[in-house]
Formats: C-alpha cells, structure tokens, sequence
C-alpha cells in the first residue's frame, strides 16, 4: 500500500508545542501525532 499523510501546516493551533517541534513529531497521549496516524492505518487494505 502506498499513502500520502497531509500534516502541512505550521500547527499554529499547537503554539507553543510547534514553535520548537514539528507538528507530526508532537507527541499526544504518549504517541507522535504521526504514530496516531500510522496507528490508525493498521489494517487498512
């Protein structure tokens, strides 16, 4: 399988945790952003 993830953006929402990490690499619930993503995609034909 082959995808594309959009996490573009400058994750202004996020401030102050952006200022200084990529918005994928903030970490939620003890997981990336992007680990939820990939979590997610388990599974996925």
């Amino acid at each position: 399988m082959q995808i594309i993830i959009p996490l573009a953006g400058l994750g202004s929402r996020l401030r102050p945790l952006t200022y200084s990490t990529p918005k994928p690499l903030v970490t939620v619930a003890g997981k990336t952003v992007l680990g939820h993503v990939l979590d997610s995609l388990q599974g996925v034909p």
